[in-house]
């Protein structure tokens, strides 16, 4: 039979258990459900991936600003960050200052096409896409603004990312998505 006095201890440690994991899961660690097949083959559908909150730095619960912030995303890190009231992973393609070349030109048939190149690597874009990451000359070269990166799915065919709404703002970031295969 239980004792008066293991029950105030009892509620004492329960209530510490709960402050830690919400204290945990809202600042430190979380863990969503992938929806989509924009990171395939890295990412599947219904695949569940860890999210590292403090990765760069301790962000309030609320809104797109940092209390502490000690880095920010590395070209390939993995990224949540929260789009249009969604969360959304893809790839850091890009930082702040990197350099960016947009080229646009003329290929078969006379068809215009447009391309954009940076680290390194040549995307092909649309022309919406073109001016959504602020493509204007047939050739121009410009960097990623300080505080932004450019986001962008590992299936590029079947990703909705940096190319159709521009860059990504570093405080929108939720945190860095840690893989476990």
């Amino acid at each position: 039979m239980f004792k008066n006095n293991y029950y105030p201890k009892f509620c004492i440690l329960f209530f510490v258990v709960l402050f830690a994991a919400g204290f945990i899961k809202s600042f430190i660690f979380d863990v969503k459900l992938v929806k989509g097949k924009s990171m395939e083959p890295v990412l599947k559908d219904g695949d569940f991936i860890f999210i590292f909150k403090a990765a760069y730095g301790i962000k309030l619960p609320w809104g797109n600003s940092y209390l502490l912030r000690w880095a920010e995303p590395a070209i390939n890190d993995l990224i949540l960050y929260v789009k249009d009231g969604h969360f959304t992973v893809k790839r850091c393609a890009g930082t702040a200052y990197l350099p960016i070349e947009f080229y646009k030109g003329l290929g078969y048939n006379n068809e215009l096409f447009y391309t954009v190149t940076t680290g390194g690597k040549t995307i092909e874009l649309t022309a919406v896409q073109f001016r959504n990451l602020g493509g204007m000359a047939d050739k121009q070269k410009q960097v990623i603004p300080k505080g932004y990166i450019l986001a962008l799915g590992d299936n590029l065919e079947a990703s909705y990312d940096s190319r159709d709404y521009g860059f990504i703002f570093i405080g929108s970031i939720y945190g860095k998505v840690l893989l476990w295969k």
